[in-house]
C-alpha cells in the first residue's frame, strides 16, 4: 500500500477526519484518487472487481433513530434476497457506519449511504474525490451548483483503500431528502438501487438536473459535465395543464396551437367516462432525445410520470404531428385503472389518437394487414406472447383492436371486458373471423399512400457503430451528429444503422429482445440519427445484427426443422420491427440479415418467405449482408432483392510482409468470384461491411482478433488496394466500411481497432470519396 493509503486508512480507522457539520469540505478542492496512484485502475477494472465479488456493502448512518430503522427495514429486506443471473444483480450486506471496519472497507464493493455530516465513512472517502457538500452548494470539479435540499449519486468510483475495488455512495445535506431518494430507487429498481446512466448524478425534487462522467485519470470531464438546473421555463399555467419549457425546445407561439391540440384530445378520454376530474397535468417539453435522456433517464419519445401526474416529451421536427398517446395513457390508467388485458390497456389511449405515428393507427394497421404483419385475436390477448412482440406492431395493432371492439361490443361491453379480462375460447374464436375481416376493410378505406423508391446511388460510407453506451455518445447524441458530419466531410454519402440484439445458445430457438433502455441502440436513437443523416442528404440504411456471445451469426444451427422454424419465427418478429420502423421513418434501405450462413444456406424457401413479407411492409430497398465465401456465393435467393450485400472479409495475403502487387493481385481473385455472382443474378453489389483493423498484417486475417499491435500504416496499405480493385467494375455499387463510431473520442489515440478515424486510412478514405 502507498504511503498516502496508509496515513487515509489510519484516518478512517480512528475516525479523526475534520468535521464541521453541514458546513463539511475537504481539503482540497478536486483531489482525486488517481494522484496518488502509480497504477490508475480503469473503469473495466472496477467493473470486473464487481461482477466477481456479486456483493454490495451499504454502509449507511442516520442519527435520528427512526430513520436509522427505516433504513434497516429496507436494507434486511434487500438482503434477504438471493441474487439472479442478471450480471447486475448481486448480493446486498449492509452495517451502520460506527460499526464497519477498514477490513471491510477494503475487502467489500461499498455503498456509503447518507446524509453527508452523519456518515463518517463518507466524508472520508469524499475527500479522495472531485465532490463537496455543503448545505449551500455542491461542487463537483470546478463546477458549483446551488444546494437546493440536493441528492448526489455517484457511481463506480475507486475505492481509496482499495483503489481496484469500488465504491458509490448516495448523499446530500437533508436526512430525510436522502432517505426518501433512496427509498424510491428502491421501489423503481429494487437491489439494481446502484446503477445509473452517468457516473455522477445530481437531483432536485427528484429531478435529474446535473450529471456527467469521469475521464481516464477520475476528475470530472467537461465534456461529458451536463447541468440542466437552469433555462427551465414554464410557459402556460392554465387549471388543467402546465407547461415547462427544457432548454428553449418550444417557441412561445407555439403554445395556443399546442394547447389547443392536447384539449381536443383529453376531451375524447373525459367524454368516454363522462368525467373530467383530474389534477392538472405537467407537460414538459425537450428539444431532442439527449437531452430528454440525460434530464429524465428515459429516451423514449414521450413517457408519463404517475408520481407527479406529467408528461414528458421530446418536441422536435422529428415528431412533429405525431403523436402516440401518452397523455391519454396517463388518464386512464388514473381513472379507469389497468385491465387485465393488457391489449386493451394498451390500445385505449392509442384508440383516442388522432396522429399516433404520424399517419394514424389505422393507416398503419392496413399496412400491416395487407404485407400478412398481423397478430390473432389470442395472440393479442396473450400478455406473455404481447411481452415478446415488437412494441411498435403491438401499439398500432392495440388501437386497430380496441377501435374493433368498440363497434363489434359497443362501449358497456367493451368497459365490462375491460375489467374482467377473460374470454372462452369460444368467444375468442367467433371474435377472430370478424377481427380478419376488419383488418381486410382497413386496407381499403385506408389505400397505402404512393412511395417512390429512391435510386440507388454508388454508396459511399460507412457502418455507423453505437460504440458508446451511454446517452450522451450513442446514436441520438450531440457527439453522434459530430462524428456524421465528420464521415460526411470525408466524402460519405451513405450510412448504416446498425442495432443489436443477442443470443447465447446456437443450438436453442429464444424470443430475441429489442434495444430500449435509454443509452442503447433503441429506436427513438436510431430514428435520431436516420433523421440527421437525411438532413445531410445520406442514404440510409438499416442493417439490425445478432451479437452471438461466444461464436458468430453463422454458427447458429439449430438441431430439428421444428427448432429451425421457432428461430426464424423468433427472428422474423424481430427484423420485421425494423421494417415498420423503416418504413414509418422513410428509411432508404433495410438489410433484412446478417451473416446467417447456416440458416441461408439450409433454408432459402424460408428467408424467400419472409423477404416477400417484408417488401410488403417496406417501401424501401431490400438487401441481405451474406458472409464472404460459402455463403456469398451459394446463396439462393439473390433474386428476390434489391441489391447483392457482401461482408467481405476474404484475406489479401498470407505472407507477413507482401507487397502491394502481390495483395492487388490476390483482390483480382476475389473480384473473380464476386464477378460469378454479379453474372448470375445480374443485381448490383455492395460491400456492406468490409474493414482492416490498425495492427501488423491486417491483411491476414481481417474478420478475426488481433493482437495488442498498432499499425497504421497497414491499415491504410489496404484500404488503398481495395479502393484501386474496385475502381469502374461494374458489379460494384459502393461500399461500407467497417466501421465508424458514433463518438470520435473511441478509443483514444491507442486505437487498433477497425475505424479508420484519426489514422492514416482516414486520409485515404477521403481522397477516394472525394475524387
Amino acid at each position: 500500500m502507498k504511503k498516502k493509503y496508509v496515513l487515509l486508512a489510519l484516518v478512517v480507522a480512528l475516525g479523526i477526519v475534520g468535521y464541521a457539520g453541514v458546513e463539511y469540505f475537504p481539503n482540497t478542492e478536486n483531489a482525486v484518487v488517481s494522484e496518488t496512484l502509480d497504477s490508475i485502475p480503469t473503469r473495466r477494472e472496477l467493473r470486473g472487481s464487481f461482477f466477481e465479488k456479486r456483493e454490495i456493502l451499504v454502509v449507511y448512518a442516520a442519527k435520528d433513530s427512526v430513520l436509522s430503522n427505516k433504513y434497516e427495514e429496507i436494507l434486511y429486506e434487500l438482503s434477504s434476497q438471493e441474487p439472479t443471473r442478471s450480471r447486475r444483480s448481486a448480493k446486498i450486506l449492509y452495517k451502520r457506519a460506527d460499526e464497519v471496519t477498514e477490513e471491510n472497507l477494503r475487502e467489500n464493493v461499498v455503498f456509503l449511504l447518507g446524509a453527508i455530516q452523519e456518515n463518517e465513512v463518507l466524508r472520508s472517502f469524499l475527500d479522495q474525490t472531485p465532490f463537496q457538500v455543503n448545505a449551500k452548494e455542491i461542487k463537483i470539479g470546478s463546477n458549483k451548483i446551488t444546494n437546493k435540499n440536493s441528492i448526489l449519486s455517484v457511481s463506480f468510483y475507486p475505492n481509496p483503500l482499495m483503489p481496484k475495488m469500488p465504491f458509490s455512495f448516495m448523499t446530500g445535506t437533508d436526512a430525510e431528502q436522502v432517505f426518501d431518494f433512496f427509498a424510491e430507487k428502491v421501489k423503481e429498481n429494487g437491489r439494481s438501487f446502484y446503477w445509473q446512466n452517468l457516473n455522477y448524478e445530481l437531483y432536485n425534487d427528484n429531478e435529474r438536473v446535473v450529471m456527467g462522467d469521469f475521464n481516464e485519470q477520475w476528475k470530472t470531464d467537461n465534456s461529458t459535465f451536463f447541468d440542466f438546473s437552469k433555462g427551465n421555463k414554464v410557459l402556460l399555467n392554465a387549471e388543467k395543464y402546465q407547461f415547462v419549457n427544457h432548454k428553449n425546445a418550444l417557441r412561445p407561439n407555439e403554445v395556443r396551437s399546442l394547447e389547443e391540440q392536447i384539449k381536443r384530445n383529453t376531451s375524447k378520454v373525459f367524454a368516454f367516462l363522462n368525467n373530467d376530474d383530474f389534477p392538472k397535468i405537467t407537460y414538459n417539453f425537450y428539444s431532442n432525445t439527449e437531452e430528454k435522456g440525460l434530464m429524465t433517464g428515459n429516451t423514449s419519445q414521450a413517457h408519463y410520470d404517475t408520481l407527479n401526474n406529467s408528461i414528458h416529451i421530446i418536441a422536435n421536427k422529428i415528431y412533429k404531428n405525431n403523436n402516440i398517446g401518452k397523455d391519454n395513457e396517463l388518464l386512464l390508467r388514473n381513472m379507469l385503472g389497468v385491465s387485465k388485458k393488457d391489449i386493451l390497456t394498451q390500445g385505449l389511449p392509442i384508440y383516442f389518437t388522432d396522429k399516433w405515428q404520424m399517419k394514424g393507427y389505422k393507416y398503419w394497421s392496413a399496412r400491416l394487414a395487407e404485407s400478412e404483419n398481423t397478430l390473432s385475436v389470442a395472440e393479442l390477448l396473450d400478455n406473455s406472447f404481447l411481452e415478446m412482440e415488437s412494441s411498435l406492431i403491438r401499439d398500432c395493432l392495440a388501437g386497430a383492436f380496441v377501435d374493433f371492439l368498440m363497434q363489434t361490443w359497443g362501449k358497456e361491453i367493451f368497459l365490462y371486458h375491460y375489467k374482467d379480462g377473460e374470454l372462452t375460447t369460444q368467444e375468442i374464436q367467433k371474435l377472430e373471423g370478424k377481427w380478419q375481416l376488419h383488418l381486410k376493410s382497413l386496407s381499403k378505406t385506408y389505400p397505402k399512400e404512393e412511395v417512390v423508391k429512391k435510386e440507388l446511388p454508388y454508396l459511399k460510407g460507412f457502418n455507423f457503430a453505437h460504440e458508446g453506451y451511454s446517452i450522451y455518445n450513442g446514436y441520438g447524441s450531440k457527439k453522434a451528429t459530430e462524428s456524421l458530419l465528420k464521415q460526411k466531410s470525408m466524402g460519405s454519402n451513405a450510412m448504416a444503422l446498425v442495432p443489436y440484439t443477442g443470443i447465447n445458445n446456437i443450438n436453442a430457438a429464444t424470443p430475441l429482445r429489442f434495444s430500449n433502455s435509454a443509452g442503447s441502440e433503441n429506436d427513438e436513437a436510431v430514428v435520431h440519427a436516420l433523421s440527421t443523416a437525411h438532413d445531410m442528404g445520406m442514404y440510409t440504411m438499416l442493417k439490425p445484427q445478432i451479437y452471438v456471445g461466444g461464436s458468430w451469426p453463422g454458427g447458429i444451427e439449430m438441431p430439428s426443422d421444428e427448432e429451425w422454424d421457432l428461430f426464424h419465427d423468433h427472428y422474423y418478429r424481430w427484423i420485421r420491427h425494423y421494417a415498420f420502423l423503416a418504413e414509418i421513418h422513410g428509411m432508404d434501405a433495410l438489410c433484412i440479415g446478417v451473416e446467417f450462413t447456416k440458416a441461408t444456406l439450409s433454408k432459402p424457401e424460408t428467408w424467400r418467405s419472409m423477404i416477400k413479407k417484408t417488401r410488403g411492409l417496406f417501401s424501401g430497398h431490400l438487401t441481405y449482408a451474406a458472409n464472404w465465401g460459402e455463403e456469398f456465393e451459394n446463396i439462393e435467393f439473390w433474386d428476390d432483392l434489391d441489391y447483392i450485400g457482401l461482408d467481405c472479409y476474404y484475406p489479401l495475403s498470407k505472407k507477413d510482409n507482401p507487397t502491394d502487387e502481390e495483395m492487388s493481385e490476390s483482390f483480382n481473385m476475389i473480384k473473380k468470384k464476386i464477378e460469378k455472382v454479379y453474372e448470375r443474378f445480374e443485381k448490383p453489389i455492395v460491400f456492406t461491411e468490409i474493414g482492416f483493423r490498425s495492427v501488423n498484417e491486417p491483411w491476414k486475417n481481417p474478420h478475426a482478433e488481433a493482437d495488442e499491435s498498432i499499425n497504421e500504416e497497414m491499415q491504410a496499405r489496404c484500404y488503398e488496394i481495395i479502393f484501386k480493385g474496385i475502381e469502374h467494375e461494374p458489379w460494384c455499387q459502393g461500399i461500407l466500411w467497417w466501421k465508424f463510431p458514433s463518438f470520435l473520442e473511441y478509443r483514444g489515440e491507442d486505437n487498433n481497432a477497425f475505424t479508420p478515424n484519426n489514422k492514416l486510412a482516414e486520409e485515404t478514405v477521403r481522397k477516394w470519396f472525394t475524387k
